[in-house]
């Protein structure tokens, strides 16, 4: 038996049949992916030896839609029972898309504790949305955001809007900055508003640039925390003496776990299902899998409105 999936080859994005996928778990029928900024660094930096796609949703064979946490960690060593999957050894190397096969596919086999069934008015074909969802409600966990608290979102790609979806649903008040018109329009469609004068305690640098946490910085107030859910792909400048005079606390993460004691999956899809705009602010464009290269190519080119490229497996 074989199916289609998608192959990277020295930079080169084909869609091929390939065996169908065996392993302990349950198969799930792919429904759609959603492509992320770092499979675009990861193939054109020639890094790509998996088939892509780690933002992932699909239906079960028993016909239960699902959204799939592709961070596939022990669940055993201290880390794991602690919370802090991201810093379990297994972690990233078994990351569906990263270190193994993804979610590019008609199929896929996942260990059942990975799936998530979604929520009542959650879609599956927007479910792919849990996954930066997720990365955002890590950062903002860490930097300890809740209800009343003025924060700042420097960039407006899918991970900073994730952030201000998921800032908005915490209960707090969101300006955003983005170099980008039509960013700052789906930034509005989520309920942020844009940036004003004055400083702010949180300042989330969301762009992944020297100039972006060079802004963050500058825009965070004495003793604030900016928290950087982005990827940082090449060496960064940091203005080390405004940072160090103002007592500024840089606050990274990476992936998900159980940041503030619930499973991050699990609020992001709380966030999804609250938030029934954000999948028609985020997805600008989708492709079917025979269209993978085309949908590559639509991701690279941000200036025509592009936000997130969505791959439908299952038409």
């Amino acid at each position: 038996m074989s199916m289609k999936a998608v192959q990277v080859n020295n930079g080169i994005v084909t869609v091929e049949n390939v065996s169908e996928p065996r392993g302990e778990g349950i198969t799930v029928d792919v429904s759609s992916v959603g492509i992320c900024g770092s499979d675009l660094h990861l193939i054109d930096s020639g890094m790509m030896s998996v088939t892509p796609g780690h933002e992932i949703a699909g239906v079960t064979r028993d016909g239960t839609p699902v959204a799939i946490e592709p961070m596939l960690s022990c669940g055993e060593c201290n880390h794991c029972l602690e919370g802090e999957e991201p810093y379990c050894p297994d972690a990233l190397p078994n990351t569906f898309g990263i270190g193994i096969d993804g979610g590019m596919a008609e199929r896929i086999v996942v260990p059942e504790r990975f799936l998530i069934p979604l929520r009542p008015r959650v879609k599956v074909e927007e479910a792919f949305l849990v996954e930066p969802l997720a990365v955002a409600v890590r950062s903002l966990g860490r930097v300890g955001v809740s209800e009343g608290d003025r924060v700042c979102v420097i960039g407006a790609g899918t991970i900073g809007l994730c952030c201000v979806a998921v800032a908005k649903y915490l209960g707090a008040t969101v300006e955003l900055e983005s170099r980008h018109s039509h960013q700052l329009e789906a930034g509005s469609r989520l309920g942020a508003v844009e940036t004003s004068s004055r400083p702010a305690k949180i300042v989330i640098e969301a762009a992944g640039t020297s100039s972006a946490l060079a802004q963050a910085i500058d825009k965070c107030q004495k003793g604030g925390i900016v928290g950087i859910p982005s990827t940082y792909w090449d060496p960064v400048e940091i203005p080390a003496l405004s940072m160090g005079m103002k007592e500024i606390s840089l606050v990274p993460s990476i992936t998900y776990g159980h940041t503030t004691g619930q499973r991050d999956f699990d609020l992001a899809m709380s966030v999804l299902a609250a938030s029934p705009e954000l999948g028609r602010a985020l997805i600008t464009d989708r492709f079917p899998l025979d269209g993978a290269a085309e949908a590559f190519d639509a991701a690279r080119n941000r200036s025509n409105g592009v936000i997130k490229v969505a791959i439908d497996v299952q038409n």
